[in-house]
């Protein structure tokens, strides 16, 4: 990544959105799929990540929006880079004013692997007066295999509020891109709510000690951590056992979202692969 993606990466990382390096030209392996892609669509969660903050930078992935709020919304299926659009999300406030969104987007977190959180860039409702409190999908939005979110509805997590894990699927080692080494018998892919980063003082090795997997095999921590540094939503988690993970825990005060809230004690089962038998 040179130093102007860099900067829009890290500007935009704001809320929740994944930094994501594209190479134009260069085939890609599938998606592994998992049970959520089984499963009925549904939103995990929407947050109220910044109230007229979202940074200058991100002008370059929605013009003027700079100084705007920013609220992502994140889904159990990926959703469809090429069919999104702004005019399929309406945000109630708490006075019961509907909102639209100026922007609707998935960059820079429109990899492949990644495409479940969208962020709303716009006028969306104002802390403490009168905050957005609802996401509702009143158009349509397409998702993967052609599912679409339309009629789907969520209440927003409050701005104070600090991140949490949303979703966590696991994928054998080799069957998705990723920094985690290659001895690594299994990577656990977390999505928080927001954009994370370790709390003051603290690094990449407390941010990795925090989490506790429960497996087949037992409870354990990963060895390594994967996909951090770009202060976005998604971190791979990675194991040196094979073992069915099927939840996943952080300890509270470890990670901290873009307007420094820390992170609650928090807690997620893990979807399985597509098909398996549980």
């Amino acid at each position: 990544m040179n130093a102007a993606h860099r900067r829009i990466a890290e500007s935009v990382a704001v809320v929740a959105i994944p930094a994501v390096a594209l190479l134009a030209g260069c085939a890609r392996p599938p998606v592994p799929r998992t049970a959520l892609d089984d499963a009925p669509a549904r939103i995990v969660g929407a947050f109220f990540g910044l109230d007229h903050a979202m940074p200058e930078g991100s002008r370059l992935l929605c013009f003027g929006g700079a100084g705007e709020d920013g609220l992502p919304v994140t889904f159990s299926r990926r959703v469809r880079a090429s069919e999104l659009s702004e005019r399929a999300f309406t945000v109630f406030t708490r006075a019961g004013v509907a909102r639209r969104p100026r922007c609707a987007t998935l960059a820079p977190a429109d990899g492949p692997a990644k495409r479940h959180t969208v962020l709303l860039v716009g006028e969306l409702g104002s802390e403490p007066d009168d905050p957005p409190v609802r996401v509702e999908i009143t158009g349509s939005l397409p998702l993967d295999d052609g599912a679409d979110a339309r009629g789907l509805s969520a209440p927003v997590i409050p701005l104070a509020d600090g991140p949490t894990l949303l979703l966590a699927f696991a994928h054998r080692s080799g069957e998705l891109r990723s920094d985690c080494p290659a001895s690594s018998a299994q990577i656990l892919v977390v999505v928080w709510a927001g954009g994370v980063r370790p709390g003051p003082a603290l690094d990449q090795e407390a941010h990795r000690r925090a989490y506790r997997v429960t497996t087949g095999a037992g409870e354990v921590t990963p060895f390594a951590l994967g996909d951090v540094g770009d202060r976005d939503n998604y971190v791979h988690l990675c194991l040196d056992v094979a073992a069915k993970a099927t939840s996943v825990a952080a300890r509270a005060g470890v990670l901290v979202d873009p307007r420094g809230d820390a992170n609650p004690e928090t807690r997620v089962d893990v979807a399985g692969v597509a098909g398996a038998r549980r």
